[in-house]
């Protein structure tokens, strides 16, 4: 007698991970639970593209008229509130020649009496928008990597700098149903403009609503710490990123991981003591839970190896440990 063997096979969610290529229709200036562009699993991949924190797209089109425009919101299958959102880079390139940002450093970064006698901040014609006459375009070639400003600065800087593509504002839907514009920042995320959020760094985020609703957006093509202009050399973006999540595991602040680091995030607009304070806070916090250093272990290694660095002078500071410190997670 033949007896039927019937054997079950139970694929791993990463088997049935799909990849998305979407170009959006709208777009967003808040972090919220919009209508989502698109819905995903865990373990799926979005290859999209990002306007420049004006709008515009990869040929200059003025596609949405406003301030650091974001793409999605990407609605996460099976994320709930208390759960981690952990959104893999996994290509941040340019998609065109160019990019712009001002010629002078804000303000609100220099000491009060060495404002009196600035040089205007008007440089250009209005190319960019109407009326707007303080945005140097900067030559941009995706192809050798290289960024040059369009027109002399002085005669004495060679200004040729090697682009490193980033992405300014990533996050979720903020707790309590609030809509957050895209220009501040916070537990959700936001506008960190921390030129470390690249191509290969894994970004983690807590998750306030269900489906946690993932925004990104204001590219740039390169900017030193802090972001002392105001503007990170602005474009648009081709970017392809995974994301995944952990379930019953709750991170206080934005964390990134990178090849040899790891990274906290903390910010307060204005405030960069206590947006510290937060980073510092929640690098002990992650030490402890995932690598399993006890409590003197972690204040110590912090103490010892840590980098402060301000991610954004408007808000964003970030603690940084190299991995090379780190026992066996």
């Amino acid at each position: 007698m033949l007896r039927a063997i019937v054997v079950f096979l139970v694929l791993p969610l990463w088997a049935l991970a799909e990849t998305h290529t979407i170009r959006p229709n709208r777009y967003h200036e808040t972090f919220a639970a919009h209508e989502p562009i698109a819905r995903l699993r865990p373990g799926d991949t979005v290859v999209t593209k990002l306007l420049d924190s004006r709008g515009r797209d990869e040929t200059g089109k003025l596609i949405h008229d406003g301030d650091n425009v974001l793409t999605g919101p990407f609605y996460i299958e099976g994320a709930e509130p208390g759960d981690t959102l952990v959104v893999k880079l996994d290509r941040v390139r340019l998609n065109r020649d160019w990019g712009w940002n001002g010629v002078r450093v804000s303000t609100d970064a220099l000491a009060p009496g060495r404002i009196e006698g600035l040089e205007s901040p008007i440089c250009c014609e209005e190319w960019l928008q109407p009326k707007r006459r303080n945005a140097l375009k900067w030559n941009l070639d995706p192809a050798t990597g290289v960024m040059r400003p369009s027109q002399p600065l002085g005669n004495r800087l060679k200004a040729e700098f090697p682009a490193h593509p980033s992405v300014g504002c990533v996050g979720v839907a903020p707790p309590i149903k609030q809509a957050i514009s895209s220009g501040p920042m916070g537990r959700y995320g936001g506008n960190l403009d921390y030129n470390g959020i690249d191509e290969g760094s894994v970004v983690y985020l807590p998750v306030y609503e269900r489906g946690a609703y993932f925004l990104l957006g204001d590219a740039h093509a390169g900017f030193g710490d802090g972001e002392l202009i105001g503007q990170g050399t602005e474009t648009s973006m081709d970017v392809t990123f995974t994301v995944s999540l952990r379930k019953g595991v709750s991170v206080g602040w934005p964390r990134v991981e990178r090849a040899d680091s790891i990274v906290t995030l903390g910010a307060t607009p204005g405030a960069l003591e206590r947006a510290f304070r937060e980073a510092v806070s929640e690098m002990l916090a992650w030490l402890q839970a995932d690598w399993g250093l006890s409590q003197r272990e972690a204040h110590t290694l912090v103490h010892m190896t840590a980098e402060l660095r301000v991610a954004s002078w408007f808000g964003t500071g970030a603690v940084i440990v190299p991995k090379k410190h780190l026992p066996a997670r």
